[in-house]
């Protein structure tokens, strides 16, 4: 969920009818597929327990499956394979220089994927719980939050060791981690503080970096110099390059940061605000337990069933999972839903390719 959150597909992309739609579905443990057009079904295929997260590199779809020790990795033509990453819990996916890495939470580690081959390149020991990851625009540093030592593990992608950390506080669950365009920022959420935290990159155990890592607008590297309250239950963010947004999903707000983390504005009147999304030219928000979009300047757009995981796929339209309701939709901003279809159990994010 962390990123820029801009509708980044172009029209034209938008318009293509060969596209398909894959959708983890943890309660089915399958990767389920239909036609980005029309919502036709296009097949299932298994994956193993628990399938949360896809992404897509080197022409593979790669789905953490949470129950597993392995991330399933399914080509184009439906073949399966498995990579197995020897401890449990895969969830978040992130890619640098080439590789796939995967948050291990039950394993507090990541696996390192060589995406071509679908094999594993090497396993790094983190902190307690991997969620969420980030890396920097350089792709030279790999930033992992731990829900439980309350610390983001930095990572150097080139020879794969931890060489560092930058300390949230004691008590801090790190949820959500990303970084501004520009490398220069880095933000995480604390869900157990109920506050959002500004660091600076490139943490090193044998010092900063030099060139463009060296550059900071604020602290020192691996320094975080300042800190936040948002909205209850916080658990994701999106960061622009002037923007920081934090939903509150326990008390219905988003709250809206300079780059800084000056407060902005505090959005309210959501009911479990889930992420946000550009397109169309506003911010909308997807909201967990009613059923619409509904933008920050008060524009609302009724969608089938409250929805948990969204993806911009060009046009002003979102590929909608409704976790709780077995559906799947796309919804276009300015017309309204264009189709639904029934899910296998437990849609996830989907991916589209």
């Amino acid at each position: 969920m962390s990123g820029d959150g801009s509708d980044t597909v172009g029209d034209e992309s938008a318009d293509r009818l060969d596209r398909i739609v894959t959708v983890p579905c943890e309660g089915a443990d399958v990767l389920a597929l239909f036609d980005l057009a029309t919502g036709d079904p296009l097949g299932e295929v298994p994956v193993g327990s628990h399938p949360v997260h896809a992404t897509t590199l080197a022409e593979r779809t790669f789905v953490a499956t949470m129950g597993e020790r392995a991330v399933t990795a399914v080509d184009g033509g439906g073949e399966v394979t498995r990579v197995e990453t020897g401890v449990l819990g895969p969830s978040h996916f992130a890619t640098a220089a080439g590789e796939l890495y995967v948050s291990c939470s039950a394993g507090d580690a990541l696996a390192v994927i060589d995406p071509s081959d679908s094999t594993l390149v090497e396993r790094i020991s983190v902190g307690a719980e991997p969620h969420e990851l980030a890396v920097g625009p350089d792709e030279r540093r790999l930033y992992s939050g731990s829900r439980r030592t309350g610390a983001i593990d930095v990572v150097d992608t080139a020879t794969h060791d931890r060489v560092g950390a930058v300390d949230v506080g004691s008590n801090a669950r790190v949820q959500g981690v990303a970084l501004g365009p520009n490398g220069r920022r880095g933000y995480a959420v604390d869900q157990r503080g109920g506050r959002v935290v500004a660091f600076a990159p490139s943490a090193a155990a044998n010092g900063p970096l030099e060139g463009s890592d060296a550059e900071h607008v604020d602290g020192r590297p691996g320094e975080a110099w300042k800190a936040a309250p948002v909205g209850a239950d916080p658990y994701d963010l999106v960061v622009t390059a002037d923007r920081v947004f934090v939903p509150g999903r326990g008390d219905g707000t988003v709250h809206e940061f300079s780059s800084d983390l000056t407060l902005e504005a505090v959005h309210d009147g959501f009911s479990r605000p889930v992420d946000l999304f550009r397109a169309s030219g506003r911010w909308w928000v997807l909201d967990g337990e009613t059923a619409r979009l509904r933008a920050l300047d008060g524009t609302v757009v009724d969608t089938p069933a409250p929805g948990l995981a969204a993806v911009p796929v060009g046009g002003g339209r979102l590929v909608v999972s409704h976790y709780d309701d077995d559906r799947l939709s796309l919804v276009d901003v300015n017309a309204g839903t264009v189709w639904t279809a029934e899910c296998p159990a437990h849609p996830f994010g989907a991916v589209v390719v």
